[in-house]
Parts: C-alpha cells; structure tokens; sequence
C-alpha cells in the first residue's frame, strides 16, 4: 500500500509541477491576467499534457505571442530564399578567389577533419559560392550535433514545444503575434550588402575558429551541457534551480544581444498585448532570468508576476 501512495505521489508531482516555468501577470490595471510560458524549445510538444495549469490559462486568454511564427511555413521558406542570396559571394566569386592558398589549407584540414571530405573536392562546388561567414557556421552547426549526440537524454523528436502551443493557439482562433520581426526582403538584402563589404573580418573571423578549434569545440561542448542541464531543470520543475545555473546565468550574460536587448524591446509588445486582452507569451525560459529578465522587467514596470504553482502542489500547504 506504501508502495501505491508513494507512486500516486510522484506520478502527481510529475503532472503538474511544469507549471513553474508556467508565470501569472496581473496588476497594474489588467483587468484579466496574462500568461508566460518559459520553455525550452528543444522540448516536445506532448509535454504540454502535463502541465494542467497550462491548459486552464490557455482557455483564458485571447491571443499568443511567441518569439516568431515558426508555424508560418510560406514566411520562413521566403527568409530562407533571400537569405541564400545573401550569404552568396558577390561577382560569381569562389572561396578561392577571396583567400589565398595558406587559408585554403587550414580550412581544408578543418573540412577533411569534420566533414570527412576536402573543400576542394568537386561534390563541394556548391558551398566554394559561399561567404566566409556561412563556413563558419557550418562548422559549428556540425559540431553541435555531434555533440548533441553525446547527449541522448536532450528531447530531439517530436513537435517541438513552442510549436505546438502556436498550432493550438491558431485552431483555437485565438490572435497571433510576434515579439521578433522576422526580417523582410530588403533587410536581408541590406545584410548582403554589409556582408560583401566585409569579406575580409568574415574570413579573419573564420581563420580565427579553425586555429582556436579545440578551444570552439569545447565552447559547443559547454552549450550543449547546459541545454542538457537546463531540459533536466524543466522536466524536473526545478525553476529556481535552472535560473541560477552558473552556466545558464553566463550564457545570458555573455550574449545581451540575445538576452537582454531583445527583453527591453519585448516589454513595450508585452504590455500593449496584455492591455488589449488576455495574452499567453510563449518562448524561451532563457528570457525569464535574471537582473534584465522579462519576469524582473515586468515587475519593475509595476505588474505582479508569480509562478502559477499552487500552494497545494508546491508543497507549501499542509
């Protein structure tokens, strides 16, 4: 019988206790509260079953907002196609025609060393058009995986999470928005034309990363450990544990282009959203820590902002 209770209990804690990285905005004359949802975004999107608080808040709100509309399959197909043509060399130019043979060395050992075969090898035509840059992220795309490998617990299959909560929100007719603007066709386009401009930085950049390649491979190495660690926060709802991960407080910090700058131009869309109507803000949990936090921008902006964790399932009640 002890036995049964004990896995009553931990089958219980285990369907609701996401519901801390699940935040409940009120105050500051809403007159109905919005909803966060910190996520994850290599997580599945089944996960969402058990997080009951989830369901109940998503029947109160009106519209979603999510970092951007990763469902919009006509708008990303468009970013990409642009997006090729920056990346591409200008003048019909090769890789061969902008670094010269001792570059073309390095890059080819690095190329035979990750990718098994050499960058002069004619089945790599297609990638001799592309700017230094994109190289650059090849290597670290590759090795990220390969990493990832390494990790079998990190969630890879299935709809991912934020995903999912968007489709939801869309079959339910709830509005859509986003707090990121993907780029449109000029902007990439005035990227292109930055990037020609700086063939020379992109190409420094790249001979920087394949000679400091042992230091970048382990760089990769810490980012997919904290991924794992912060996945195993989530999971567990450990949300204090996970906000103050050494590592995960370093990878907002060192990143405020990421982090903190894109926080301070969220919180204006934050606001006018939840003043229009009741909001679910969906995206990453990155985004909630920290001094420049959305949960501590919010706050200072006069909201109450609490995890939607009752006393009952916290624990906290006898």
């Amino acid at each position: 019988m002890k036995n049964i209770v004990i896995s009553f209990f931990l089958a219980f804690v285990a369907m609701s206790a996401n519901a801390q990285f699940l935040f409940r905005i009120s105050g500051n004359q809403l007159q109905e509260p919005s909803y966060i949802l910190g996520t994850i975004h290599t997580l599945p999107g089944s996960l969402l079953d058990s997080i009951p608080e989830y369901l109940e808040a998503e029947t109160k709100c009106r519209q979603l907002f999510a970092e951007y509309d990763v469902s919009s399959q006509q708008a990303m197909t468009k970013v990409q196609e642009v997006g090729l043509q920056a990346i591409t060399l200008p003048d019909d130019k090769t890789i061969f025609d902008v670094m010269d043979k001792e570059q073309i060395d390095l890059l080819d050992t690095r190329f035979k060393e990750v990718f098994h075969v050499s960058i002069t090898d004619s089945l790599m035509k297609s990638v001799w058009k592309y700017q230094p840059l994109v190289l650059t992220t090849s290597f670290n795309l590759l090795l990220t995986v390969q990493e990832m490998q390494k990790h079998p617990e990190i969630s890879m299959s299935n709809t991912p999470i934020d995903l999912v909560c968007i489709n939801r929100a869309k079959e339910r007719g709830m509005a859509f928005g986003q707090l990121d603007e993907i780029q449109p066709e000029d902007s990439l386009k005035k990227m292109r034309d930055t990037m020609n401009e700086k063939i020379d930085d992109q190409i420094d950049s790249l001979m920087n990363y394949l000679q400091d390649f042992e230091h970048r491979k382990q760089m990769v190495a810490n980012e997919i450990e904290v991924m794992a660690m912060s996945e195993k926060c989530w999971k567990e709802a450990d949300y204090d544990n996970y906000a103050s991960l050494p590592k995960m407080v370093t990878e907002v910090n060192k990143q405020p282009a990421v982090f903190k700058q894109r926080n301070e131009k969220w919180l204006p869309k934050l606001q006018a959203a939840m003043s229009e109507a009741p909001t679910m803000f969906v995206f990453g949990a990155g985004h909630l820590i920290g001094e420049y936090g959305v949960l501590q921008l919010l706050r200072q902006a006069g909201y109450d902002v609490r995890p939607c964790l009752t006393p009952q399932k916290s624990g906290l009640s006898k």
